[in-house]
């Protein structure tokens, strides 16, 4: 069996310093985190978007985490989009960020019961990948139907990770 390496790990065992061989972001770097809240006052719409934060130019996103309390009181799916623009579409094909996935379900799953609290992730290929611009960060919750969410209170807890 052969022991395969990332293409750091080979600059890195060939000579590489850390300083001078491998890119900014991935060895002897800072992570920032941007760790955020929004207090939920009134019902959120499925054409709410709620800005979580922001990843300057050049950076690499390395992960986003969600946590939304139980936005309702029974049982109903929902998806979690993420993009950079307040006005999305609703449609993972569509986002530059794509859907978020909830703890504990199948992977490719994109739903989620959000009767109970939940801890989204980001998932794709936007990870570890350089932001051309600036971008904000945006998420939209959309309950299967259609139908607004009823939440009137609780809060979403947001922790973005750049380097």
């Amino acid at each position: 069996m052969a022991t395969l390496k990332a293409a750091n790990v080979t600059k890195y065992d060939n000579g590489g310093s850390g300083d001078n061989y491998i890119a900014d972001g991935f060895i002897k770097s800072v992570e920032k985190v941007w760790i955020d809240s929004y207090s939920v006052t009134a019902a959120i719409g499925s054409d709410d978007s709620i800005k979580l934060g922001m990843v300057p130019k050049g950076k690499k996103l390395t992960s986003i985490e969600i946590y939304t309390p139980s936005l309702m009181g029974a049982a109903s799916n929902c998806t979690l989009f993420l993009d950079t623009g307040a006005t999305m579409l609703m449609t993972a094909a569509n986002t530059y960020l794509g859907t978020a996935q909830a703890d504990g379900v199948a992977s490719g799953t994109d739903t989620a019961n959000v009767n109970v609290v939940q801890r989204w992730r980001l998932k794709g290929d936007k990870i570890a990948t350089e932001a051309p611009k600036d971008i904000d960060i945006y998420m939209k919750l959309v309950i299967s139907g259609g139908v607004d969410s009823a939440v009137t209170g609780g809060t979403i807890r947001s922790v973005i990770k750049y380097t």
